[in-house]
């Protein structure tokens, strides 16, 4: 018997991404229960009883069914529980939802790219999570302009998709495209991994830009201003690295200038330039966004320990080195003063430990682990 399609959705994250995905789904006809662990961030929202929204979208306001802090209130009978935090929280959001998710509902996380994290956290909680799945990217390039407004800027043309065991992707897929429809089912989650350039071109670029970053407090465009074509040698680099590592994991994906083309991001000339300089300087969609204003940002805090270091630890799996990535991790954790390889997604975390490449292949692949 067909699964039940998907009508009441649970969102857990009100940042940008949320917001995002709340406002787009809510005025799709979807039943959205948005849930956020701060206050400070949903009282806003609860406010005005929903999300303000400009941009791709035109101009409007989306009515929320549920604007909460109590998770269990939201995942209460969704059909798909839709984690939208960024992936240095996936920890705890893993822990928070699992007293409260069942087997029968199918949790997505959008970006996912953290491997096994997810489902493992909620199993060493006491839960049951049922299918696990995650796409590549956050299905939205968005800001927030104000603390009830979302502007979203682009939506992803293509999704890469992957479900947990990888056998039951189409099944999860046919569910979750009445959502996004732009999803791209692939055969496992290290598919998703590997796409997920944030990891490649954030901190490298804010790493190369922090004197600039901490004397203007970020008054310049970050991608457009940032990223010149010195700072765009050293993308390109990482960027070989990734594709050499998914090489050697047996993932075959597309350079950053081919990707961004086909997600929308960039133009002909962009692709054609090849490079990271041509990529950015010819998108249009992240043209006018400013840099952070402070190093204490996610380009830093997310995309070294749940980006590179994972980038990093697969290449150990792969046996392929990757030594322009431990060199920005490592640079990178001195001038922010934390320790991001310790933080971050290593092979345990990951959930793959000291396994093979040929384990970690079947794993995902089948699901099968003997102590689960």
């Amino acid at each position: 018997m067909a699964a039940a399609p998907i009508k009441t959705i649970a969102i857990i994250g009100a940042g940008n991404g949320g917001c995002a995905a709340a406002a787009h789904l809510a005025r799709r006809g979807f039943d959205i229960r948005l849930y956020g662990r701060s206050r400070g961030t949903t009282e806003p929202l609860s406010a005005i009883g929903g999300i303000a929204y400009e941009g791709a979208l035109g101009e409007g306001f989306a009515p929320l069914a549920l604007i909460t802090n109590d998770a269990g209130a939201a995942v209460a009978g969704a059909d798909l529980v839709l984690i939208m935090a960024p992936t240095h929280a996936h920890e705890d959001v893993a822990r928070t939802l699992a007293p409260h998710v069942t087997p029968a509902q199918l949790i997505m996380a959008a970006p996912g790219h953290t491997l096994l994290l997810v489902p493992n956290a909620i199993r060493k909680a006491g839960g049951r999570p049922g299918i696990y799945c995650d796409s590549s990217s956050l299905p939205f390039i968005c800001r927030k302009s104000a603390p009830h407004k979302i502007n979203i800027t682009r939506a992803a043309q293509i999704l890469y998709f992957a479900a947990f065991p990888g056998a039951q992707v189409d099944a999860a897929a046919e569910r979750v495209r009445h959502v996004f429809p732009h999803i791209v089912p692939r055969p496992s989650l290290l598919h998703t991994v590997f796409p997920y350039t944030n990891a490649i071109h954030h901190p490298p670029a804010l790493l190369l830009n922090v004197g600039r970053v901490e004397s203007t407090g970020g008054d310049y465009h970050h991608y457009y201003d940032g990223i010149t074509p010195s700072v765009g040698r050293l993308i390109d680099a990482l960027d070989a690295e990734r594709i050499a590592v998914a090489a050697g994991l047996g993932v075959a994906i597309e350079p950053l200038a081919q990707f961004f083309f086909r997600m929308g991001y960039t133009n002909a000339a962009g692709r054609d330039g090849g490079t990271a300089y041509d990529v950015f300087h010819n998108s249009e969609p992240n043209r006018s966004i400013k840099a952070p204003a402070s190093i204490d940002h996610r380009f830093f805090n997310e995309d070294v320990p749940f980006g590179l270091v994972a980038i990093a630890e697969l290449g150990r799996v792969a046996g392929v080195p990757t030594p322009c990535a431990d060199a920005v991790i490592d640079i990178a954790s001195v001038v922010a003063a934390r320790p991001f390889r310790c933080e971050g997604l290593t092979r345990e975390r990951m959930g793959i430990g000291d396994m093979t490449a040929a384990e970690v292949t079947r794993l995902l692949q089948t699901g099968h682990m003997s102590k689960w």
